[in-house]
């Protein structure tokens, strides 16, 4: 997999709730200028076939984001792959998706929200509390010599100096370091989000919005992993920084054709890395998904059961064999796509 996508993954699992938090120091001056993000479709002219074929279980109903979740005597229910982004494309998808709100009974996201100025920072005191390392030099032994010089470049050029980095946990910095400069500026600036965007639908028909994840356990399944992953990774972005943006142009386009989980594919073709990195980043997508997705699946199964649910997830946490697409057929429900 190249460098971004596990981070692109932990950024979608924590920008909502943590942007403040996630935005460095030199960009949060510059975060009323909303510049428009561009970059390059890393997706464009590559053979894919044998890249689908090897990960035929991951792509398992890969195609579309909203689902319609059925069993008989139950009011339809829905789920909806979501991004965390501001693009107009995404949201605009969120819009449209949300129109089915209207019929619901309950609305869950992954973090619950809507969420205002003071819940973010709220909860973005808290991941600062658990990211700061006061009296430890987090690098430690997980990045020296040469790679740990790249990784102190890099990260000063995304605004964390060298005496800030070696006091922030490497899980945090992963997720800040790879967060493009355009959707922290538009983040930050007030532009509507995906998340957002749903939690707001069912706010505004005087539904409560599930959280089927708490924030805390969000930085936990981070906290959780070996730091040598997010060091690995670190090293890999500073080796190849202008992957950030192409990356995430290539994310947002592959979402806005309803085909997110096609993104494991074109990782797995993408070339320059070493076989440590391309390990490193599939064992943290592992981590991203497969645990969490079993979480998810049990606590959505009682709004299920109730009927008339509106759920709305990450993208990636609903395709594959082991996604919530399959565990829902799995649990006696008929799961059928709507686009």
């Amino acid at each position: 997999m190249t460098p971004w996508l596990p981070r692109a993954l932990l950024r979608a699992a924590l920008l909502a709730a943590f942007g403040l938090a996630l935005l460095p120091p030199a960009l949060a001056e510059d975060a009323a200028a909303l510049k428009a993000c561009v970059g390059r479709d890393l997706a464009e002219g590559l053979d894919l076939a044998q890249a689908r074929l090897k990960r035929a279980d991951d792509l398992v109903d890969s195609q579309g984001l909203l689902w319609r979740v059925e069993r008989d005597g139950l009011a339809p229910s829905y789920l909806f792959g979501a991004i965390h982004s501001t693009d107009e494309g995404a949201v605009a998808l969120a819009r449209k998706a949300g129109e089915f709100v209207a019929a619901a009974k309950a609305v869950a996201t992954e973090l619950g929200g809507p969420f205002d100025p003071v819940d973010q920072a709220d909860m973005a005191a808290k991941m600062f509390a658990k990211a700061i390392a006061r009296d430890e030099d987090t690098f430690g032994a997980a990045l020296t010599g040469e790679r740990a010089a790249a990784v102190e470049a890099y990260l000063a050029g995304r605004g964390f100096p060298k005496e800030m980095a070696h006091h922030l946990r490497l899980w945090f910095l992963a997720a800040a370091a790879s967060l493009p400069a355009c959707e922290a500026a538009r983040a930050q600036g007030g532009l509507p989000e995906v998340d957002q965007t749903i939690a707001l639908a069912g706010k505004e028909r005087g539904l409560a919005v599930v959280a089927l994840e708490s924030a805390e356990e969000q930085m936990d399944t981070l906290a959780a992993a070996p730091p040598a992953l997010f060091a690995v990774m670190l090293a890999a972005s500073a080796r190849a920084p202008e992957l950030e943006d192409d990356a995430y142009a290539t994310l947002l386009s592959l979402y806005r054709d309803e085909r997110p989980a096609e993104m494991l594919a074109v990782a797995d073709v993408m070339p320059g890395l070493t076989p440590e990195e391309r390990a490193a980043e599939d064992a943290f997508t592992r981590l991203l998904l497969v645990g969490r997705n079993e979480v998810m699946a049990t606590r959505a199964a009682p709004l299920l059961a109730a009927g008339g649910a509106f759920i709305a997830v990450g993208a990636l946490h609903l395709s594959g064999k082991n996604g919530l697409i399959e565990r829902f057929r799995a649990a006696g429900y008929r799961v059928v796509n709507v686009w």
